[in-house]
């Protein structure tokens, strides 16, 4: 069986990421371990789909979990992936800055226009 490619696995871990409700799991690991509980306290989601969701992002290696007495202690496996987190945010600023100086200038014009 032929080693899958690191395009494979990377695609595999972008597909992981690309769901909003495993993106709020992950931002609220930011700042430290939670247990599942205080997961679904700080996401407002239900204990049944913050259990599913941490179950996919374990399985590709973004979270780990380690039982503590009757908690699961959730955690981001590597810092690397808020901080991919955050490039994409910052992406996503420079993008909508980008479309509000397209749009401000679309409005200037029409301005301009009548203005005549």
């Amino acid at each position: 069986m032929p080693a899958r490619s690191i395009f494979e696995m990377q695609a595999e871990m972008c597909k992981t990421m690309g769901n909003a409700v495993r993106l709020k799991i992950v931002h609220a690991l930011r700042p430290g371990p939670l247990r599942v509980s205080e997961i679904v306290q700080a996401t407002g989601l239900a204990q049944a789909k913050v259990s599913q969701h941490l179950s996919v992002l374990r399985a590709v290696g973004i979270v780990t979990t380690e039982r503590v007495g009757k908690d699961v202690i959730c955690r981001i496996a590597n810092p690397k992936v808020t901080r991919v987190c955050d490039l994409m945010r910052e992406v996503l600023v420079e993008q909508a800055t980008q479309r509000s100086d397209i749009v401000q200038a679309i409005q200037d014009a029409d301005r301009a226009l009548q203005n005549r």
